[in-house]
C-alpha cells in the first residue's frame, strides 16, 4: 500500500497527487489481512471494524476509533458492520506532509516518547470530519485534493489538542524515522524484491532519486545493494535448508540457474553446489 490501491483501481474511488493518497473501500474479507505500507496511514471506518494483529495483542477499531500506522508491515483482519456492510476510508501520507504540517503550524513536540501506531476514540468533531471526507468520494467534489489535505491538517490538529501526549508520541516517531525512510521500507520487504525496478515501486522513487539515497545510505548502487541482499539470503539457504539450487535461484529472485551460478561465482569465486558441500 498503496501502490496496491492504484493496481487495482476498480476495488476503490481514489484521491490522490501521489503526496497524499485517500482511497474509500467497500470490499472487506474476513480473513486476516497482510498489509505493507511505503507510506504512513489513518484509517477511518465508515462501517464495520477492524483487528490490528501484533506480535502480543490485538487492537480492535470499529466506527468510534481512527487508527494512525507508521510505514511497516501489518497483519489486519476486516469484519462487516451490523447492517452487513463495510466502508473504509484510508489516507496514506508521507514524511514531507507532516515535515510541513509541523512548520506550517509551528508545532513543538513536548515528548520523546514515540508510537508507531495510535489508535484513537473520536468525538463529534472527528466524525463530522470522516462525514465530510465521505462526502467529497459521494459527489465528485473538484480540486478534492485539496480539501482532502486541509481535512487532514484539521484531523491531525484536533487529534493533537485532544492527545497531546499520545499523538506528539506518534508524530515524534515520523520524525525520528524519515531520515531512514526508504532503508526501513526495502529492509522490511526484501522477500518481494526481486529487481532493481521492485525497489523503485516500493520506495517510490525514481531510478535516479533511488540511486541517490542508496549511496547516501549503503554507498552502493541499487544493483549491488540487491545483489549482496540476495546472495546473503542464498548462503543462509545453502546453509541450512535442503533446497536444490534451482529452489534457492528462484527464492533469490533469479529468471535461471545458469545466471544465478554464474553470479555466485563471481562473488564468491566458487559455485553453490561446492560452497554447500564444503559448509555442510
Amino acid at each position: 500500500m498503496p501502490n496496491y490501491i492504484f493496481e487495482n483501481e476498480e476495488l476503490y474511488q481514489i484521491i490522490s497527487d501521489n503526496k497524499i493518497v485517500v482511497a474509500k473501500s467497500s470490499k472487506y474479507k474476513k480473513d486476516m489481512l497482510s498489509l505493507r505500507n511505503s507510506l504512513h496511514l489513518a484509517i477511518l471506518l465508515i462501517d464495520g471494524s477492524k483487528i490490528l494483529h501484533l506480535d502480543n495483542t490485538d487492537i480492535s477499531i470499529d466506527t468510534t476509533d481512527v487508527l494512525f500506522l507508521s510505514q511497516g508491515n501489518y497483519f489486519i483482519s476486516e469484519i462487516i458492520g451490523d447492517k452487513n456492510n463495510f466502508e473504509s476510508i484510508l489516507i496514506f501520507f508521507d514524511d514531507e506532509y507532516i515535515l510541513n504540517f509541523v512548520k506550517k503550524y509551528n508545532i513543538t513536540l513536548e515528548t520523546t516518547e514515540q508510537k508507531d501506531i495510535l489508535p484513537l476514540k473520536r468525538d463529534e468533531l472527528i466524525h463530522n470530519c470522516i462525514l465530510t471526507l465521505n462526502q467529497y468520494f459521494k459527489n465528485n467534489v473538484n480540486n478534492s485534493v485539496d480539501l482532502v489535505k486541509l481535512k487532514l491538517d484539521e484531523l491531525f490538529l484536533y487529534s493533537l489538542s485532544k492527545d497531546k501526549k499520545q499523538f506528539g508520541a506518534f508524530l515524534n516517531h515520523l520524525l525520528s524515522t524519515k531520515a531512514s525512510r526508504t532503508k526501513y521500507i526495502l529492509e522490511a520487504n526484501l522477500d518481494i524484491i526481486n529487481t532493481v525496478e521492485d525497489m523503485c515501486k516500493l520506495t517510490r522513487l525514481t531510478i535516479k532519486a533511488l540511486r541517490k539515497e542508496m549511496m547516501h545510505l549503503y554507498n552502493e548502487n541499487p544493483k549491488e545493494w540487491l545483489d549482496k541482499k540476495r546472495f546473503s539470503k542464498a548462503i543462509f539457504l545453502l546453509k541450512s535448508s535442503d533446497e536444490s539450487i534451482s529452489q534457492i535461484a528462484t527464492s533469490c529472485g533469479y529468471s535461471s540457474v545458469s545466471w544465478f551460478i554464474n553470479q555466485f561465482k563471481k562473488y564468491y569465486k566458487t559455485t553453490p553446489l561446492v560452497f554447500r558441500e564444503q559448509n555442510l
